[in-house]
């Protein structure tokens, strides 16, 4: 399946709101490696897995539209953005979920047991009791946070 890039519009069957240059362009700019072209492309998909689970502020634009943006009634820094605009800070997030998917940590991916202490050979690794089993990842957090309900958030329909 080929990529197919939202712009606002509601294109029909959209799939990633960046395009496989656009995410290179922005890898290099922060000197951070990715794969070939066609694992890339994987990654866009996984990526958009993930940002497409999220709760966004507002509301789609349209109800037949592929994906969740454009919306309406998106807040960013006190100012409403436009019902067909496809923010930034998006663009950014699928970014930062793609460099995350080729990392491999992926909030997707399964969680496996947690490891206390482990030996391998010489090498012993104890982890502290209260460690996480899933990777911190900031910049996405931070990408996301202008465009995602707050927990407290209540809205109406």
């Amino acid at each position: 399946m080929a990529l197919i890039v939202e712009d606002g519009t509601g294109v029909s069957g959209a799939n990633t709101y960046v395009t496989l240059a656009e995410f290179k362009a922005w890898a290099d700019e922060r000197g951070i490696t990715y794969d070939n072209d066609a694992k890339v492309t994987e990654h866009i998909y996984r990526a958009m897995d993930f940002i497409e689970r999220q709760n966004f502020q507002g509301r789609k634009a349209n109800e037949t539209q592929a994906l969740q943006f454009p919306r309406t009634d998106v807040m960013i820094d006190g100012y409403y953005i436009d019902a067909n605009e496809i923010p930034k800070e998006l663009k950014i997030a699928e970014y930062e979920q793609i460099n995350i998917e080729h990392l491999g940590y992926s909030d997707l991916a399964s969680v496996d047991r947690r490891t206390t202490s482990e030996t391998i050979g010489s090498i012993s690794v104890t982890y502290a009791s209260n460690s996480s089993s899933k990777t911190d990842t900031p910049a996405l957090t931070l990408a996301l946070k202008k465009l995602i309900l707050s927990k407290q958030e209540v809205t109406r329909s």
